[in-house]
């Protein structure tokens, strides 16, 4: 009986945005639970309001979101339980903004050539950020800002097989943590990003382990005025414990660790040109090999 009702009351929708179907239209009539398959080429700056939680927007693969209004989001997301996935998101001041509480998950789209960042989580909100390609955005890769929380190709401690983020070619650093935000960042390739792979700084921390930081043209990772990271675990070997690695050196250092900062666990392969760990004497720098 549960189950029939359940089912009853979740629904499945669907908009092509090539047959003058509007995306803004279709979502102001979900319920939570519904989930919204969209076709075509949406050229809109969607709002998702807080009114709505346990919603699914589903390009399946095909479907393209592009924000016309270079001073808008392409989708901003204050409501709960949001997912956002299979989509190609251009256009906008930034990809996707998560913000003011909202919580969602982004699952496997191509975030590119947006107005600034790819995807912003800020002001108290979560997100989980898994399977995207985010790329040649002109600011940075993702940057989770203001006492926000963010899962960056792992949701789990127990997860055994990543879901690996691309963050390459951005115009700013790979990921940028600030203001009192956390993530945990794991399994994901950041390489060729203008500034750093991986940049923790005022007041935040960030557990990493088991990602590919190539190229980049500073630090591997960088942390900055009383930040924390943790660099896989000593001897750890899992996904969650594994220490981070580079095949091609980053222009700065492997890891960079000024005064007022924190690193420890195992620096593995993670290199730059300026060798693999470049820390300050105001440092606790608690790092293996």
């Amino acid at each position: 009986m549960f189950l029939l009702v359940s089912t009853a009351d979740a629904a499945t929708q669907r908009v092509n945005c090539n047959s003058r179907g509007t995306l803004s239209s279709a979502i102001a009539k979900l319920k939570p639970g519904d989930t919204l398959l969209v076709s075509g080429i949406c050229n809109e700056n969607v709002f998702i309001g807080p009114e709505l939680s346990r919603i699914v927007l589903d390009g399946q693969g095909t479907a393209t979101i592009n924000g016309p209004d270079g001073d808008t989001n392409t989708i901003s997301i204050r409501g709960r339980g949001i997912t956002i996935r299979g989509f190609t998101i251009t256009g906008g001041s930034r990809g996707i903004q998560v913000g003011r509480g909202g919580e969602a998950t982004i699952d496997g789209n191509l975030i590119e050539s947006t107005g600034g960042q790819g995807i912003q989580v800020f002001d108290g909100a979560a997100a989980r950020i898994l399977n995207n390609t985010i790329q040649n955005n002109p600011e940075h890769g993702i940057f989770v800002v203001g006492t926000s929380v963010a899962d960056i190709g792992v949701t789990s401690a127990g997860q055994n097989v990543p879901d690996t983020n691309t963050i390459q070619n951005n115009g700013g650093d790979g990921i940028l943590v600030s203001r009192g935000s956390s993530a945990r960042i794991m399994g994901n390739l950041i390489s060729n990003n203008t500034g750093t792979g991986i940049t923790v700084d005022s007041n935040s921390v960030a557990d990493t382990a088991s990602n590919t930081i190539d190229g980049n043209g500073d630090n591997g990772i960088n942390v900055l005025r009383n930040w924390s990271v943790r660099l896989g675990r000593d001897n750890g070997t899992t996904l969650t414990t594994a220490p981070n690695s580079s095949t091609v050196n980053n222009i700065g250092a492997g890891v960079r660790c000024p005064i007022n900062g924190s690193i420890d666990g195992q620096v593995g392969t993670l290199n730059g040109s300026a060798g693999a760990v470049d820390s300050a004497a105001g440092c606790f720098d608690s790092t293996i090999p």
